[in-house]
């Protein structure tokens, strides 16, 4: 229901792009870039104390107030490689913005981190690429135009103790690599990585409530035994604007406000007070 409202909202479009939607839910309190994806958590009720504790303790991908946009065999296309399940390869990216930032963050499960290239090498390692075309106007099939963009973002792992961003092929990608930030953390089955850019370094990306931008991920997984693996979220070859699919923005619902989860004291969990009784939070 969400997504048809949104396609309700859109304007009409003529050119070849990708039936693929996804939503960026804006957030009015800024995202810490940590690795944690603490901030990405809905508001819980104070007596919620048990799911709050939970987030407290890390396990936030549950509780998200961002739409996911999943990449596994069933949902994107695997244009190079192989995949044998979602252990193996799968991703759920997550975006949110405000006026200043686009945020974007993954979960992803890989049973083989691979982190051994620097700078503009990344992407022959283990890596999730985000592509925008900002006017959304897909002019050539290939890119890039001044408002088209490649960025990538590569966790920490076994090879390389820091995550690594990069920007390839626009004409001013240095100014968006100083800009851009980027964190990670491991998971039992993978790794979470989250990342920020400014809006002001981003050419003809003018974010509003109901508009939206070109839009498109790639994600990378490198193996020991073999080759690049490229699942790709949004039509046939990921690097073709014309094949971009659409990131809508719109405003946070009711249900989706800032998280309180981290403001003030956190709720207390239910204990037996001297007279024997229990002091709900």
């Amino acid at each position: 229901m969400l997504l048809a409202a949104l396609f309700w909202m859109a304007p009409a479009v003529s050119w070849g792009h990708s039936e693929e939607a996804g939503v960026a839910v804006q957030t009015y309190t800024p995202i810490v870039v940590d690795g944690t994806l603490t901030e990405w958590a809905r508001r819980l009720e104070r007596s919620d104390w048990s799911a709050r504790l939970k987030v407290q303790g890390g396990n936030v991908l549950e509780w998200m107030r961002a739409v996911p946009m999943y990449l596994n065999t069933l949902t994107a296309r695997v244009e190079a490689g192989s995949v044998s399940g979602p252990a193996d390869f799968s991703a759920v990216v997550y975006a949110l913005w405000d006026p200043t930032y686009l945020y974007l963050a993954a979960a992803v499960e890989d049973d083989e981190l691979m982190t051994e290239h620097e700078g503009e090498d990344i992407w022959q390692d283990d890596t999730l690429e985000f592509w925008f075309d900002c006017r959304h106007d897909a002019v050539t099939h290939t890119l890039f135009q001044d408002d088209e963009y490649q960025i990538g973002v590569s966790p920490a792992g076994p090879q390389r103790n820091t995550p690594v961003g990069w920007v390839w092929r626009n004409p001013k990608t240095e100014v968006v690599r100083q800009a851009l930030e980027v964190a990670s953390a491991l998971t039992p089955g993978g790794y979470l990585v989250e990342a920020r850019v400014p809006w002001a370094v981003l050419q003809g990306c003018r974010p509003a409530i109901g508009g939206m931008i070109g839009f498109n991920i790639s994600a990378v997984d490198k193996d020991a035994d073999q080759l690049w693996t490229h699942l790709t979220w949004s039509g046939k070859l990921h690097s073709d604007p014309s094949q971009f699919g659409h990131l809508y923005f719109m405003d946070a619902p009711v249900d989706l406000f800032p998280s309180d989860v981290f403001e003030g004291t956190p709720a207390p969990v239910p204990w037996e007070d001297s007279s024997g009784g229990i002091d709900a939070p």
